[in-house]
């Protein structure tokens, strides 16, 4: 029982360790969203990227399934609502993606509104809305 006890210290300690190693910054880079849930077969993946020095965004990808224009810019809006309860202080960029559903396969851009608009949220006025993005900025 006492070798059982020793052993499952050693683990937690050397665990505690590996995760230790890990900057600060990078176990809070990304943060998953639950949102714009339907069917099963069609909800999107969906997640915040955190990073200190570019804007917030929000990317939600269609895994083996291209939604309509409706459908899109739901999710995009639900995704993006999901994003501000997280953090609201800070602008928001939403980006539409698809891929296919094999793993590393690539993501392609699915633009809603054309290539140089994008949906956001705006902190400073605490709304959602389309605004012309500089595509260098992406």
């Amino acid at each position: 029982m006492r070798r059982l006890l020793v052993a499952s210290v050693c683990w937690s300690l050397g665990l505690l360790a590996c995760v230790a190693r890990v900057p600060h910054s990078a176990a809070q880079d990304v943060v998953a969203l639950h949102c714009a849930r339907g069917n099963i077969s069609d909800y999107p993946d969906a997640e915040l990227r955190l990073d200190r020095d570019s804007p917030r965004v929000v990317h939600v990808t269609f895994v083996g399934y291209r939604p309509s224009a409706g459908r899109a810019e739901w999710s995009l809006r639900d995704c993006l609502r999901t994003a501000v309860k997280f953090d609201d202080s800070q602008d928001i960029v939403a980006n539409l993606w698809y891929r296919e559903p094999q793993l590393r396969s690539r993501q392609e851009p699915l633009p809603l509104y054309g290539p140089s608009t994008k949906l956001m949220y705006s902190a400073s006025t605490k709304r959602i809305l389309r605004r012309a993005q500089d595509t260098a900025a992406q």
